[in-house]
Parts: C-alpha cells; structure tokens; sequence
C-alpha cells in the first residue's frame, strides 16, 4: 500500500510542511467567540430597547452627556458644559458613529420600503428633526437619546470581548504566543549610558555565577498532552473569559446608558493588545486616545511604559529559566553581580516574599541604569503620551477639567482595600479550590517563617494605620441614594463609630487573594510547540511575576488612592486587567488530577461558568430593580431609579 506523503506532489508536501511550522496563532478557530458575541448581542440588544422603552429621556450624568453630544452632532465644537470633567472622546466618537449611521441610511430606507417583513426603526431613535445624509455634519436626527445609548451596546458587545479573547490567549495560551520581532541594532548598542552591552564573556560568566547548577531545584515536567485538544480548550477558555469579562454587571450595566465607561476600557485593552503584539507606537497612540475618555488612563499608559522597559531588559539579558518557572533563595550578592550586567531578579509572584520583592526592586534599578538607553529607545512613545498629558495638566491647573472644586485630589490608600474586597465579593468563584490546600497554604504564607510573620503584622498594622488616618465619607455618597453604594456605606462604615476596623482582618485576606492569584502561572510550554514555534515570545512566562504585580499595582494605585470618592465604576478597568490574568484550572496550582481540571465542560472550568451565570443573575437583579423600582425627590420632577 503506498504512502499518501509519498504520492503527494511536491507543492503540497511544501505546504503541509508550511502549516506545520506555522504559528499555532494563525491556526486558531474562533467560532467560540463568535458565538459568545452573538449571545451577548441578543442580550444586550432586548436589555437596550426595554430600558430605551422606559427610560426615554437622559438620566443623571446623561443629562450632561447627551446634551454634549448632540452639540457635536451639530458641529458646534466650541459649545461646552463647564459641569463636564471628562474630555470629549466620546462626544468626538459619537459624531463619527453618527454620521457613520447616516450615511447608509439610504440603503436602510430602501429596504424598509421594498421589503414589508422588514423591522421599523426601535422607538427613540428618530426623535430630532434635521435630517442629513452629509457625513461631514450630522443632524439630531439620530443623535438622539437611544441611537447614542446603542454606542455602547456596539462597544461592550463587541469590542470588548474580541479584546479580552485576544489578550488571554496572548498572556495565558502557550500555544497562542507572539513571534517577537528582531532586537534593532540602535537598542543593542545605542549611544549613552548602558547603551553599548557588556562583553558576552562577562555576562555568561557572570549568570553561570548567579545561577543555579544544571539538575539542581525542582524539574518542570513534560507534560503529555493532546495539543489540538489543550489548544482548542484555551480557546474555549478565552471565549467564556471574553463573555464574562463583558457580562461583569459594572461594565454590562452601562451598555444600556451613555456613559464613558465602556468605550474608555476598550481603548486601554487596544494599547494594552498592541503593546502585547510589539507595536509600540501603535499601543502610544490607542494609549493617547484613551486620555480623551478618562484622564485616569494616563496610568495604563505608565503600566505601559513600564512593562515595556522590563521587557527590552528581559530581551537583552534572558532570565534563567528556573527563575521564571520556580523560585530560588540566591543571595543579594549574586542578585546585584547579575544586575550589574543587565540582568534582573524576577521570581514569580506565588513563591515570594517580602525580601523577594526588595531584592527584584534593586535590580531593576541597576539593571535600567545599565541599560538606560536601550529603555528610553523603548519606551520612547509612551514617554510622548505622559509628557503631552503632563503639559495638559500644566496648563489646565487640574486633572479635571471642570467643576474642580468637587473633584480635588486626595490621599486615599484605602481605595486599594475597597478594590480587593470589592473584587473577591464579585467573583468569588475564582477562588474556589480545595478547602484544605486554602487554608494550610494561607498559614504558610502568613505565618511559615519568623520573616513571613513580621510581614504579615507589619501589613496588618498598616492597614489599620490606613482605615484610621484616611476611611473618608465624600459628601457626594450621602447625598445621592439613588447608588448603591449609599446604602452599602452606610451599613457598613457608617453603622458604628468602629466598624470600619471590622475591616481590616477582610482587607489583609482579600489583598492576600486578589493579588496571589496573578501568581498563578500557566502550564509550561510543551515541546511540540516549541518545534512548531521555537521563536515564540514567552508572555505566559512574564505575566505572573514580580515585576509585573508591582506595574499593576503602580497602575491601580494611581487611579484610586487619589480618587476621595468611593465610586465602583472606578474599579472597571482595573478588575479587567486583573481578570484577565488570573490563572483558573491551569492544572499548575492544583495538580493534572484536580477535581476542576477534570470536570471540565466543552473545554471550560466550572468555575468561569459559575461567574457567567452569577453575573448574568446579578444584570437581570440590576436592570429589573433600575426599570421598576421607581421614586421620587421631594420638590424634583421627574422619577428616580437606583443604579450603580
């Protein structure tokens, strides 16, 4: 019987050779996402036209938002509302979507009229007259309340689950990873300080120092895997994540109302998506689009900066493999010798602790001293976007652009214990693993050692410093019970002159969870892919690191210690980011025979589909509550409704 290869002509022997050695990237099937999409549009268009039904005019900050829009549908560009504080981005953006929306309205009229069946145009959405097909100036015609609220359907049903599937293949997928491009000759050997590298002889001799001996630590097995399968089951993982992440009710909520929220998530994800693709100037720009819809997102822009900063040191002075897979006690003078030259310590997350944090600031700051010009090469379009922001804030006296008097800055280190909190409460689905691995591994980490102890009464410490000093109650949160945080505030912080240090115990066991678990690092890669793709870039190896909590808390920080509102919509975008890179059902942290890893359905952990339907529960609650639970302020027209 002859051999099918044998008889095959040369040109498809070429090119099944070809598709072996493709990148699994270009080999990947999406139907999994697309048929998320499709449902989340279902859900999301029938929420649309119940709420657009019922809540016909603006509502709360749309009062300020619509009005706004509607002057640039009009081109009355210089026209602006001093109570607004955020740019216009999403004004700028509704002009385009709008004049978008009319200049194929001919064609939607014609088949309105041609075909009977056809569906009439949903009420709200041609309210204004001034009818216009000129793309260049867009009426009121369909700038009106429910055609803008559609924006956000497009922007939460759409775009975000597309950049959260590409992302968490990107960061959690071994078999998903990017080919990264050649190191250019300007960063290898720039001019300047560190610029030129080391003799090559210095350096090896310098790591075979600093380095664990071959066959000592712990080995990472090979794993014996079906790579079509695991493959397929990453992409099925991706999707579920990608819906969720888009069903969380603070971002699905806002689909439904012209808010700001979604469309400023979805510009940092798009720098975020090109920074993981290694196109920088392109990440600067998405980056730079995003201060027009959220200030705030000048500290993505810096997470950025520095994770780009981290990897050109990586790319020019690898790591050990063993400091990336496990974590090794070296000592500080084999920690700083191997800094000297470049390289930095960067042990992951799950296996350090305090004196490993320490000990991998210090090399970052001598390995980017060694090496500052290869960094300011790198991250040179980020260093645009922070100078044009600095220069805006310069001129503008505040961060806000109007009514600064109700939005000054202020220390709020608690912020970052609401978010954590806030964050396992939201998902505590995440977190589900075996109650007795949970506790003895919590013990260990908090009491397994004299040092770990001391960490953790020094953290407790201060954390009650914290909620004593800086627990504010922001005037705006008692005077507004139309969110819930209102009532949460005050049955919780308000209920008791002490009950704000019931807290702290919660704060240190949530901040405990929420970060560890960025820890947890995806499978190793398995040696079929490295032969199909010996050149893939090894994000899933540099994601649940040192480095990369400290970026992302610098990030989270930033965006919520200075804010004195306590407001859960600012918890968006750092719940994304975060949600993303959490390990769940790798098979890492819980073993190949875990009771989740093997009951797995169509290639998903149960627990992602618990999140999915808690959080649709919680949308139903929400949107059912908002619509029908109706009330009114004394000597206000109008009705109220709660929201988040």
């Amino acid at each position: 019987m002859s051999n099918p290869k044998s008889s095959s002509s040369p040109t498809d022997r070429k090119r099944a050779e070809a598709e072996e050695k493709m990148d699994p990237l270009l080999l990947r099937d999406d139907f999994q996402l697309y048929l998320r999409v499709a449902l989340l549009l279902s859900v999301s268009v029938y929420t649309a036209i119940k709420v657009n039904a019922v809540v016909v005019d603006p509502y709360l900050d749309e009062v300020f938002h619509i009005p706004q829009a509607q002057r640039y549908c009009l081109m009355h560009f210089k026209d602006w509302d001093d109570k607004i504080t955020t740019p216009p981005g999403l004004y700028l953006l509704s002009y385009v979507y709008v004049g978008f929306v009319q200049s194929i309205l001919p064609v939607y009229r014609f088949i309105s009229k041609n075909i009977p069946t056809f569906s009439t145009t949903p009420t709200g959405w041609e309210t204004k007259p001034g009818y216009t097909s000129t793309f260049t100036h867009a009426s009121l015609e369909h700038c009106s309340t429910g055609s803008l609220r559609f924006l956000n359907v497009i922007g939460g049903s759409i775009f975000i689950p597309w950049l959260v599937y590409e992302i968490y293949l990107y960061v959690q997928s071994p078999y998903h990873q990017v080919t990264p491009p050649p190191i250019p000759v300007v960063v290898v050997a720039g001019p300047g300080p560190g610029g030129s590298l080391a003799d090559p002889k210095e350096i090896e001799k310098a790591k075979r120092k600093t380095e664990l001996p071959p066959g000592v630590g712990p080995k990472e097995p090979a794993p014996k895997v079906d790579v079509i399968e695991e493959r397929m089951n990453y992409e099925a993982s991706a999707a579920q994540t990608a819906m969720n992440v888009a069903l969380f009710p603070l971002l699905f909520f806002f689909n439904n109302l012209f808010y700001t929220d979604i469309w400023s998530a979805v510009f940092v994800l798009l720098a975020y998506r090109s920074y993981l693709l290694y196109s920088p100037w392109t990440s600067a720009g998405w980056s730079f689009l995003s201060l027009f819809f959220r200030q705030t997102n000048i500290l993505w822009t810096i997470f950025l900066l520095l994770l780009s900063a981290i990897r050109i040191l990586k790319r020019l002075h690898p790591p050990a493999p063993s400091s990336l897979l496990h974590h090794h006690p070296l000592t500080l003078s084999a920690i700083l010798g191997r800094a000297g030259f470049g390289g930095m310590y960067d042990p992951s997350i799950i296996h350090s602790d305090v004196s490993d944090y320490l000990k991998s600031l210090l090399s970052i700051v001598i390995s980017g001293y060694n090496n500052l010009s290869p960094i300011l090469i790198a991250v040179e379009p980020y260093i645009y976007v922070v100078s044009l922001f600095g220069f805006f804030v310069y001129w503008n006296g505040s961060i806000a652009l109007g009514d600064k008097t109700n939005h000054v800055s202020t220390f709020h280190p608690v912020q970052l214990f609401y978010f954590s909190l806030f964050t396992i409460l939201s998902t505590p689905f995440v977190f589900l693993t075996n109650p007795i691995s949970l506790v003895v591994t919590t013990v260990k980490s908090f009491l397994g050692s004299p040092l770990k102890a001391i960490s953790t009464i020094t953290a407790s410490l201060l954390i009650a410093g914290a909620v004593h000093q800086f627990t504010y109650t922001h005037p705006f949160m008692l005077a507004d019970n139309r969110h819930y945080v209102f009532y949460i505030w005050r049955r919780t912080i308000l209920s008791h002159p002490n009950a704000k240090y019931a807290g702290i115990p919660l704060y240190l066991l949530s901040s405990f969870f929420v970060y560890r678990q960025i820890g947890i690092k995806p499978p190793a890669l398995p040696p079929s892919i490295k032969a199909i793709n010996p050149q893939s870039s090894a994000v899933v190896y540099t994601t649940h690191t040192i480095t990369f909590l400290l970026a992302f808390l610098a990030a989270t920080a930033g965006t919520l210690v200075l804010a004195p509102l306590v407001e859960f919509r600012y918890f968006v975008v750092p719940w994304v980011m975060w949600r993303i890179h959490i390990g769940i059902g790798n098979g890492q942290a819980e073993g190949e025979k875990s009771w989740w890893r093997r009951n797995r359905v169509g290639g998903v952990d149960l627990r992602v589909w618990m999140e999915m339907v808690a959080f649709l529960g919680v949308h139903l609650v929400t949107v059912k509550i908002f619509l029908e639970r109706e009330f009114k302020w004394a000597g206000t027209a109008g009705v109220q409704r709660f929201m988040w």
